[in-house]
């Protein structure tokens, strides 16, 4: 007995401090807070700036950097974690210095560029985590607390001295339902921006970004630009890559979250939602997510994996809008270097299905993909013109992030170089690079295609023919700025009945076009 109430003493006293990075919903740093919490250990999670509107970052001042060291160490922890996203690896190291200076500290360093590039983050951090972090950080936090030796722990590469001790990963979780509910209370958890420190109010967090919500982890599928590529490969052999939590686990998370926060709508963010395509699970989610939660919501699916019924149960449940992804309409693309073995036809089939079912839906293209040529986005172009309207066109840009397969193979075919890698280049800042609609700073060839895409996915006064002739048109190729501001500005136009609504927009257009031609026609 006096023996488990020392260990009690000893945790609780030992102070752990998480840092999240422009993500002040953070999957990772909520999940190890509650999983740090329930083992009975003294944690307290910062987030260090809001992202804006979507998924923008905005670079932080010197001044904002010292701040968050300050609230470091202010309250002296033994282990300081910090969850890096590789446009943040400078951003990171910068912080994990400044503490190192001031502060006698284990600095850990977790999250995907860890994952992928641990030796490069072992020159900073004092360890990393690869993998998934949960039994990892609270077996460190243990074994430290009672002074143990902490260089023997699975998922954790340590550097000692110049050396560095590489453990092996432990088999990934397989029962979901094990690990805790993500912690969204105010107590221990701080925003930090600026240069204030307040507690994070998880309702302020909904009114900027929704409610975010997963059901499981891992991914049916290997695409070359995503993480799930690498994460498949480092997991072999280390258990169910997919796995799926209980229907009756994931209703009881959002009941408690219903009662407690200001729900208007879940955003389910799996990779594909109903992951493992078992019908039992959807048919069972359905019912009882209609009956307890009752809320609208929106998720992912694939067009392999898109079946009618199941889409049907999911809208009485509440489904009001699906994502998918195209990525590029060249089948050719898609499959050679994306590893996408879907067809235009089976995306075509799936679009009927969904807007056949009255649910709205986007779908995701990649911009700036150097593999592409313009017969590859006429081809996009005519599967968009192919897909029932309206619908929204998500126009990502492609991020060239560390290791993924498709950066690998654009190194090797010198169509990018390293400084373009994004923890080199961090991309993410400079940018609206997730989802920029109709973005201006894009360079003219991709301005042109964006414009053309997203006239195809909306019902306008154009036929599809003349945006066909559109595409062909020489001098919007080299000047679509033309093109740009028709498609942006054309609704307004066509609704303005006042003399001085017309003349703010004149003047709007006036200052883009200014901005287009004295800064990019340099470059043209």
């Amino acid at each position: 007995m006096t023996e488990n109430i020392d260990k009690q003493k000893d945790r609780t006293e030992f102070n752990i401090v998480l840092v999240s990075l422009y993500n002040t919903e953070s999957y990772s740093v909520r999940t190890l807070h509650a999983v740090l919490e329930k083992a009975g250990f003294n944690v307290t999670s910062l987030f260090f700036k809001e992202r804006g509107p979507n998924n923008t970052y905005d670079r932080c001042s010197p001044g904002e950097i010292e701040f968050l060291v300050e609230q470091i160490i202010r309250f002296n922890p033994t282990v300081v974690g910090i969850s890096v996203m590789s446009a943040f690896f400078e951003l990171a190291s910068e912080i994990t210095n400044k503490i190192k200076i001031q502060l006698h500290t284990l600095v850990l360093w977790g999250g995907i560029h860890p994952t992928i590039r641990p030796d490069q983050c072992l020159r900073v951090a004092d360890a990393v985590c690869l993998g998934e972090g949960e039994n990892a950080i609270v077996e460190l936090a243990e074994k430290a607390s009672l002074g143990y030796k902490i260089d023997d722990i699975k998922n954790l590469w340590i550097r000692t001295g110049q050396e560095i001790k590489k453990n092996d990963l432990s088999p990934l979780i397989q029962d979901l339902d094990s690990i805790p509910f993500l912690d969204y209370s105010t107590n221990n958890k701080y925003i930090v921006e600026e240069k204030s420190i307040s507690p994070c109010d998880y309702n302020h967090v909904l009114s900027k970004f929704g409610m975010n919500f997963m059901t499981s982890r891992g991914c049916p599928f290997s695409c070359t630009y995503c993480v799930n590529g690498i994460l498949r490969k480092i997991y072999k052999n280390k258990g169910n890559y997919i796995r799926q939590r209980s229907v009756d686990n994931v209703i009881d998370e959002l009941e408690c979250l219903k009662k407690n926060y200001e729900l208007t709508h879940i955003r389910f963010e799996d990779d594909v939602f109903a992951c493992n395509f078992n019908f039992e699970w959807v048919n069972d989610f359905c019912v009882k997510y209609k009956n307890k939660i009752g809320l609208p919501f929106s998720c992912y699916l694939h067009p392999k994996t898109t079946d009618e019924e199941m889409v049907k149960l999911l809208k009485d449940a509440g489904l009001t809008q699906i994502s998918f992804g195209i990525q590029s309409g060249s089948e050719k693309i898609r499959h050679s270097y994306f590893k996408r073995f879907d067809t235009n036809r089976e995306i075509i089939r799936t679009a009927d299905i969904i807007a056949k079912l009255g649910i709205s839906y986007s779908c995701d293209i990649l911009m700036e993909n150097p593999l592409e040529k313009n017969e590859d986005r006429q081809e996009t172009l005519s599967l968009l013109l192919q897909l029932p309207k309206p619908f929204f066109v998500n126009t990502h840009t492609l991020t060239h992030f560390p290791e993924y397969e498709l950066t690998n193979c654009l190194l090797a075919n010198k169509l990018i170089c390293e400084e373009d890698v994004e923890d080199v280049r961090k991309e993410s800042f400079e940018h609206n690079r997730w989802n920029p609609y109709l973005d201006s700073s894009r360079d003219v060839t991709n301005m042109f295609w964006s414009c053309l895409y997203h006239l195809a996915s909306n019902k306008s006064f154009l036929s599809d023919k003349q945006i066909v002739e559109l595409s062909h048109n020489r001098v919007l190729r080299r000047l679509p700025i033309f093109l740009l501001l028709f498609v942006k500005y054309w609704p307004e136009v066509s609704s303005l009945k006042s003399l001085s609504g017309i003349k703010s927009l004149l003047y709007r257009i006036a200052r883009k076009c200014y901005h287009f031609f004295g800064i990019k026609m340099v470059v043209m």
